[in-house]
């Protein structure tokens, strides 16, 4: 016989309802609460709060609940307080019950203006801690890239900047026409550094040009560890900073972060500049980094890389075994120049293939600082930096990819670098624990151990650090104990 649905009036107190029993015991949420105590919060931002007055909101709620609508992919703040009694799973998480009155939505902005950006580099370092202390990084290979970031303003808010007069403006062009010359040596696409409009929505936001694309917005340069894909630096300028700018920056928080010495970093050919290239060679790490290539001749003419530079002779050798002197010395950025004379090349059988039909000889200029690129070109082997540049593709690339799709990363929440700052953190960390937990339920006698130790004292332990061989040693006894 057919049932029908019971037509029972909603009660009005339920007995025995618990939500501890309504959260299964392999939530996602249960795992986080058990990897991560967000109590540390309290102590980071205490100062923060006066003795006297209203009594706030829990610090670690608060995080709690920033944690879920980016874990979550939850568009706003609004959006996350409207859906927050709707979910038990998120009630219980935050330590609320079902008749508990819940926040107000600017409680979150409030406490991210007040806040800052240290807290949210606190809970980054912590998720990394444990990372590092799982044994998911490596710290010596490391892959570098970044991402435009739209900014939460159209391009229709973008207005005349107004410039000040005076003895400042000057200074202000002077400086902005270097940068530009930087750019255009490092990158034959100009980057439009020098910005004549601003947005009166987001007055931080910036136009950057990254693939053909322009875009008004920021952008987030990683540092990405080769053996698993933990991130392990997040760095956020403006979408206008050069990548190659941030290079140095990167490198050397990552090495802060994970007290390791880096000893071969990949990326891209926008970072493939001399003063990148010094700073590897200088710091005895490996670059498998392509560059712009320059000189390149016209079809059926031969290309500067053609000409072999002997260092001893200080000249160029041509295809032909002619010799190209150094005849001039430009400015101090342009570098030397070398030529050949004309009558030996007019006596040439690549006549035709490598002098124009000027009336001077074959001319090739060697820049200064070109003995780095030659270095970072042969530093590694060719298959070797195949294989590398193969692996960026799905770790750092793969990365974006997957803050894209599961966090809302290609789109501004908020406005400002600092709250960009603040998201990118927040995405990075929860990418990061992501991670953690899938290595985790697939040891799972490395879960108990690691459960065992508070990630406050590994991250007070860890900075307290000088040498990275102790803290790997004495993390390898505890996991092996």
């Amino acid at each position: 016989m057919m049932g029908k649905s019971p037509q029972v009036a909603p009660k009005l107190f339920y007995h025995g309802l618990s939500l501890e029993s309504r959260i299964p015991h392999d939530h996602t949420l249960r795992k986080i609460k058990r990897l991560i105590d967000f109590n540390f919060i309290r102590s980071q931002v205490e100062h923060l709060y006066g003795v006297n007055g209203h009594v706030s909101l829990d610090p670690a709620v608060i995080l709690k609940l920033m944690f879920i609508s980016i874990y979550y992919n939850i568009k706003s703040e609004r959006a996350l307080m409207e859906q927050l009694p709707l979910r038990l799973d998120w009630l219980w998480f935050c330590g609320y019950d079902l008749d508990d009155q819940t926040p107000d939505h600017s409680v979150l902005s409030k406490a991210r203006r007040r806040w800052g950006q240290e807290a949210f580099s606190e809970f980054f370092a912590i998720v990394l801690g444990q990372c590092i202390n799982a044994g998911l990084v490596d710290g010596t290979t490391v892959h570098v890239d970044s991402s435009m970031i739209d900014a939460n303003a159209s391009m229709d808010s973008l207005k005349p900047q107004l410039r000040l007069v005076g003895q400042k403006l000057y200074k202000d062009l002077d400086e902005q026409t270097r940068q530009i010359e930087d750019e255009k040596s490092n990158d034959g696409d100009n980057q439009g550094i020098l910005e004549s409009r601003v947005s009166t929505t987001d007055p931080d936001a910036r136009l950057g040009k990254k693939c053909g694309h322009a875009t008004l917005g920021y952008k987030d340069h990683r540092v990405i560890d080769d053996k698993c894909g933990i991130v392990t630096a997040t760095i956020t300028t403006p979408a206008n900073v050069h990548d190659a700018h941030v290079f140095v920056e990167a490198i050397e928080t990552h090495q802060c972060n994970t007290d390791t010495q880096v000893a071969a970093a990949v990326a891209d050919k926008g970072y493939g500049t001399t003063a990148n290239y010094k700073y590897l060679k200088e710091h005895d790490a490996h670059a498998c980094i392509p560059h712009q290539r320059y000189g390149v001749a016209e079809p059926g003419k031969f290309s500067n890389d053609k000409f072999t530079y002997d260092k001893q002779q200080d000249c160029f050798i041509c295809p032909a075994g002619q010799k190209l002197t150094r005849f001039c010395r430009k400015d101090e950025h342009a570098g030397n120049s070398y030529r050949a004379d004309r009558a030996v090349c007019e006596q040439c059988a690549f006549l035709s293939r490598c002098v124009s039909s000027s009336t001077k000889g074959r001319q090739v200029q060697r820049a200064d600082g070109a003995c780095y690129v030659e270095w970072a070109d042969s530093c590694v082997s060719g298959s070797l930096r195949k294989y590398f540049l193969g692996r960026r593709k799905y770790k750092a690339e793969g990365s974006f990819a997957d803050a894209a799709n599961n966090h809302g990363f290609k789109r501004a929440r908020w406005r400002g670098l600092v709250a960009m700052m603040i998201q990118n953190l927040m995405i990075a960390a929860i990418q990061n624990l992501r991670k953690l937990m899938r290595s985790l339920s697939n040891h799972p006698a490395t879960e108990a151990i690691n459960l065992s130790i508070s990630t406050d004292i590994v991250s007070e332990f860890a900075s307290k650090m000088l040498h990275k061989n102790i803290f790997a040693i004495i993390c390898e006894r505890i996991l092996t104990f």
